[in-house]
């Protein structure tokens, strides 16, 4: 497996139709996300993404693998990829929209749940 950082327009490519699908929210064009994505036989098989919003506070996003890729540590091995780079940054405060099936990884790294939305999105957030 190969993980390294791709741009937007890969992602949204690859993974938009899947991610609407799971209610992870991607937009066409966006120039202020950073993603990395994780390789296996030359094929995208999950990402992971982040923005730095103000006051080292970064909103992890666009976290998802593909479904016969799961149970593997893809999921994982990007986490920590991104978490490392993140906290290198200098990061305070992490943020993230939660579906059902990314919650339990957050609630795991001691994200706390601070709301919910009418679709059941969860609204987590952790202090470093």
């Amino acid at each position: 497996m190969k993980i390294y950082r791709q741009e937007h327009s890969e992602v949204y490519n690859k993974f938009s139709k899947l991610l609407r699908q799971e209610t992870v929210a991607i937009k066409k064009y966006d120039n202020i996300t950073s993603y990395f994505v994780a390789e296996i036989d030359e094929e995208m098989v999950g990402v992971v993404g982040w923005q730095q919003m103000k006051n080292g506070h970064f909103r992890l996003k666009t976290d998802y693998v593909l479904a016969e890729y799961r149970g593997k540590k893809i999921y994982s091995n990007l986490w920590d990829k991104r978490i490392n780079v993140i906290l290198s940054y200098g990061a305070t405060k992490l943020s993230a929209y939660c579906t059902n099936m990314s919650l339990p990884k957050y609630l795991k790294e001691g994200f706390r749940i601070m709301g919910v939305n009418n679709r059941g999105v969860k609204y987590v957030v952790k202090k470093i």
